[in-house]
């Protein structure tokens, strides 16, 4: 613990004489699902019967959200 402590007043010491906090980028990455429904759309003429379409399953998908600031 104690070497924690040191560490992070050295760090702040060199901060002061070299401001290099100022140039350091952050990122944050957060996994989103979703789902992703599609439905096929069918025409018909009058009179007929409309073409009966299956309801597509859900699936769960995932995409990376990344977020970067300085």
């Amino acid at each position: 613990m104690m070497d924690r402590i040191s560490i992070c007043e050295d760090l702040a010491k060199r901060n002061e004489i070299d401001p290099f906090l100022k140039r350091m980028v952050t990122v944050d990455e957060k996994w989103v699902t979703y789902y992703n429904i599609v439905q096929k759309r069918s025409w018909s003429n009058r009179g007929e019967a409309a073409q009966m379409v299956a309801k597509p399953e859900l699936t769960a998908r995932k995409v990376l959200l990344r977020i970067w600031w300085d």
